[in-house]
Formats: C-alpha cells, structure tokens, sequence
C-alpha cells in the first residue's frame, strides 16, 4: 500500500513499538505525516485524525446514547460467546449498541482480554463498513452476527431462451466473521424441467476460485458444494461464482430462491427473451415460520424490444426465509396467432 501511494515510502512502516502504541491508544497526537498518508489510503474516507479519534462511552451532551466502539467489540465478544444464540436484531429497527463504529484500535488497549479472532473480525468490520459506506447502525448489527458467515450480497442472473431452456448465474460475496476459514459451502438448485440434465460450472469473475462437487442428483435437483481456494478467512470478505445451465421454463414460470445464511442484499434479475409481452408478476416472501407476505411493490419490470425483463431486490434476510418470483408472459407465437385471428 505505501508503494501506491508513493514509491519513496517503500521500506517506512512503522516499528512494531510504534504499532502497539498506536493499537493501545497510547499516541499522543498523530503518526508521521508519510504514515498518515499510507492510513488515509488503506481507509478510503478516514482522515488519520478520525482514525486515532478516542471515543468516549458515555452519551454525548444533547441527551442522545452513543454507544462507542469499545461496545462494538462487546457486541462482536458476546456474539461469538453465543453462536447459537436467535439473531433478532437482524432487521431495520434501531441499534441499541454501537453507533459510531470510529476509534476501534483506540478501544482495544493492550490489558482489554480480547481473543485475537475478535480482535481480527472487529477491526476488518470497521474497515469493511468504510469501504461499503454501511451506517453506524448496519455495522452494530453486522457486529451481532459475529460467529456467523453473513452473505453481504447475493446476486441470482436468470436468462430464459426462446425455447425456455435457461442460463442460472450466482454470484455470493461472503463475510466470514467466524473462526473458521470458508473452504466449502453447500448448494442446490432445482428446476421442474431438466430436458438435458443440470450443468453446473464455476466463473473465474470472483475473487476466489472455485470448483463443484456434485453431491446428489435427481433430473430436477442437483445438490452440490463449492470448494473455494483460496480459503476466506475469519475477518475477510471473498468473492464466489458460478452457473446453472440445462433448466427449462415451460409453462409455470416461476423462481424460488432460499437463503441459507444471514443475507444483507439479495437481488433476482431474470430476463426472458421473445416472450412477447409481460401479462402478470407477483413477488412473496417466507418468513421462517412459514408464513408469506407479498413484496410485489419491491419488484421492477420493463420490456426490451420483445424481452421481459424482472428484477426483485430484498434486504436483511434469515436463514430459513426464501423469496419467490412469479410472471406469466404472451408468447409471441400466441399474440401472432390472436393478430392473425383477429384480422381473419
């Protein structure tokens, strides 16, 4: 990083004594002018003043109660004490913890008892919430699922051919805030006309490479893993893709996605080429007792030329829950066959 900020600052990292002091909260003003560069680059939107900023745990003078970041490590302490603990918190509603999530290291001094895996998802939830612009509130929840791998996004590509055979691609992006390395996770995809069988192929678009073991297959269901490498560690961010080919859409044209872990972002987009026109859609989603609510009003569609275009975009979902899509299209053969009728 010093390189790219400026080639002559090659070899100027500091001490290690100087990195300790800066972690214990123990400097007085700011590091070096060439080391502040160097922090101003690796925290895109912190200046080196916010970053040794010390922030104080008591409520601030107009009544309000902020919490400081010395409570966000609670947060992330308590969540990893308690992973089988019911995240209710993942949700909208307002954070009662750690609302401003700046002055981390300043908060982890070197008498705080603190396992160095939490120290590690702490200090790269900060820096992640910086690059992601994610609020002082997202961050607080983000810091309640620690112990969990949470899907920060999750991107299902559906197009449909004339003839309905389809192309699936998948794209997750994945947080690991456990303490374990992310080497495999397991899939499945379903469809209710396999005429060729379902091939299922990795993307080399991620960050991480991957390969598919197939696990069980039926003519409809494939269930399958994803064996990634490199591995993503407790504290990183990783990147995966792949494609589901061979399924077809023929005359119930719907998609019904699950969501097997903490979800930030899901979005659906699927496109069916030379259909003609769009007649009705309809957008559900499971809760994980069961019950569905409609979320049609968070569903966009347009018509390109003779294609139909659908996209569904949902936030802070539960393992357990799903999200279903459902459109009906006029064919083009069926609408020229009206016109023909009609003009006879």
């Amino acid at each position: 990083m010093a390189c790219a900020v400026d080639q002559e600052l090659q070899g100027t990292a500091p001490s290690r004594g100087q990195l300790h002091r800066w972690l214990g909260g123990e400097l007085k003003g700011l590091p070096y002018p060439d080391h502040c560069r160097v922090l101003e680059a690796m925290f895109p939107g912190w200046t080196a003043e916010a970053l040794f900023e010390v922030v104080a745990d008591t409520p601030r003078a107009n009544g309000s109660e902020y919490a400081g970041v010395a409570q966000l490590v609670r947060a992330v302490e308590e969540a990893f004490s308690a992973p089988d603990a019911h995240r209710a918190a993942w949700s909208t509603q307002p954070a009662s913890i750690a609302r401003m999530a700046t002055g981390l290291d300043g908060a982890i001094r070197s008498d705080n008892d603190i396992p160095d895996a939490m120290h590690t998802i702490a200090k790269k939830l900060v820096a992640l919430a910086r690059v992601l612009r994610i609020d002082a509130q997202e961050t607080a929840r983000l810091a309640s699922l620690a112990g969990q791998v949470v899907e920060l996004e999750m991107h299902v590509s559906i197009d449909i051919q004339r003839d309905g055979l389809s192309t699936v691609c998948y794209r997750h992006e994945l947080f690991n805030m456990s303490e374990q390395p992310i080497t495999r996770i397991a899939r499945e995809v379903w469809f209710e006309h396999t005429p060729n069988g379902i091939h299922i192929s990795p993307s080399s678009d991620g960050t991480r490479k991957v390969i598919i073991q197939r696990i069980h297959d039926t003519p409809g269901l494939s269930k399958f893993a994803c064996q990634i490498s490199p591995p993503i560690r407790p504290g990183e961010t990783g990147t995966i893709q792949y494609e589901c080919k061979g399924g077809q859409f023929v005359s119930d044209h719907y998609w019904r996605q699950g969501l097997p872990r903490y979800t930030r972002h899901v979005t659906i987009t699927l496109r069916h080429n030379e259909v003609g026109r769009l007649l009705d859609y309809s957008a559900t989603e499971e809760q994980v007792n069961g019950s569905e609510q409609s979320i049609s009003e968070d569903l966009i569609w347009d018509n390109d030329g003779d294609d139909v275009i659908v996209t569904l975009t949902r936030d802070y979902l539960r393992p357990g829950q799903s999200v279903t899509v459902r459109w009906d299209v006029e064919h083009l053969e069926r609408q020229r066959t009206k016109e023909s009728l009609n003009v006879d």
